[in-house]
């Protein structure tokens, strides 16, 4: 099994996503489902950004840890909003 479908839940949801008639929020109490297109876009974000990571980790020296850090945890960011964006 790759990576990627480690990361791929198949079965039942647990009810925290919803239909397509879930109405956007702040908070979220259930996630609209995806459209395939979404899901597809879902998947490139968080792999490129694995990408990303990888190329931080060959530059990454035990003098530039702080630059690091602050680099990975902006791509964190980064990833964070865009799927919530994504996913409204």
């Amino acid at each position: 099994m790759s990576e990627k479908e480690q990361n791929v839940f198949e079965g039942p949801t647990d009810g925290r996503q919803g239909d397509a008639s879930v109405k956007p929020s702040r908070f979220r109490p259930r996630y609209r489902a995806l459209s395939e297109e979404e899901k597809a876009v879902h998947d490139e974000i968080k792999s490129t950004a694995e990408e990303l990571l990888a190329a931080f980790d060959k530059a990454h020296k035990p003098t530039n840890s702080w630059y690091y850090t602050l680099a990975v945890t902006a791509l964190e960011e980064a990833v964070m909003w865009m799927v919530k964006g994504l996913t409204l």
